[in-house]
């Protein structure tokens, strides 16, 4: 996609989180500043009195009453307190890392201090409430405020004249799929409909579909239900060859390869 704040908003979306780490409230003096480099987790922000700032990437962000900040895991930045005041923060892990801050406007004050709050009383009664309850709070946090730019981030018209043939896709991408298919799923011209697509996903429709397959199998290839083969018959590859040879064109190497390559990473 084109929209490089959308396509922000999608790591959010694809977020696991393995562990909440940490949750409080901390005061700041103004003038006070701090470098960050690589950070090791990730971290949730809410100034709900004062204001600071954080710069990174030649861009800043602010952060307020009014505006809420992501500090991703990998982020370089610094930051300087503008207005003196308290604030609250989650720290998280995941494996995901991302370089770009987040802000969004927050919507509900009192629900949200109230998530934070309760976070940081888990914390302290994890043994008893068990992490399970401390992750589902920090994905509520997190949807509350993706939900702040759903009509911002609304599908453009072109997306929606292609919408039904991605949502075709989702559901058969292991069965063969033509242009003329999802064309006429569209319910436009097949020229018309390779261009929108390429347009909108820098890529070709059954490049798309081979990329999405082979996604596909990276998940079933770490399981221990099924064999190659069967991985590759049932993603919708005639044989073994084509399934290995595509493979390792997106992935950089052979199925057997990346299996060896996890288990190390393990």
């Amino acid at each position: 996609m084109k929209d490089d704040d959308f396509m922000n908003t999608q790591v959010l979306s694809d977020l696991i989180i393995k562990k909440v780490l940490y949750s409080s409230a901390i005061y700041t003096e103004a003038g006070k500043k701090m470098k960050r480099k690589e950070r090791p987790s990730w971290g949730i922000i809410y100034k709900f009195e004062g204001e600071t700032v954080y710069y990174s990437n030649g861009k800043s962000y602010h952060s307020d009453s009014d505006n809420m900040v992501i500090l991703p895991k990998g982020s370089t930045y610094e930051w300087q307190c503008i207005k003196s005041g308290r604030y609250r923060y989650i720290e998280f892990d995941s494996d995901i890392t991302h370089g770009e801050i987040f802000t969004f406007p927050v919507s509900n004050k009192e629900k949200m201090l109230g998530l934070f709050e309760s976070t940081e009383q888990k914390i302290l009664l994890e043994k008893h409430v068990g992490s399970i309850e401390l992750v589902r709070d920090v994905y509520s946090i997190i949807i509350n405020l993706l939900r702040t730019t759903e009509k911002k981030y609304a599908p453009s018209l072109k997306q929606q004249k292609i919408y039904p043939a991605i949502e075709y896709i989702a559901k058969n991408y292991n069965k063969e799929i033509k242009n003329d298919d999802l064309a006429s799923i569209a319910g436009i011209s097949t020229v018309y409909f390779r261009k929108l697509f390429s347009e909108i996903y820098m890529t070709s429709p059954i490049a798309y579909i081979h990329a999405l397959r082979i996604s596909k199998a990276k998940e079933m290839l770490l399981g221990e239900y099924s064999s190659i083969t069967d991985i590759a018959l049932s993603l919708g590859y005639s044989n073994i060859y084509d399934f290995s040879r595509t493979f390792k064109k997106i992935a950089g190497m052979s199925p057997k390869n990346y299996i060896q390559k996890r288990k190390e990473e393990i």
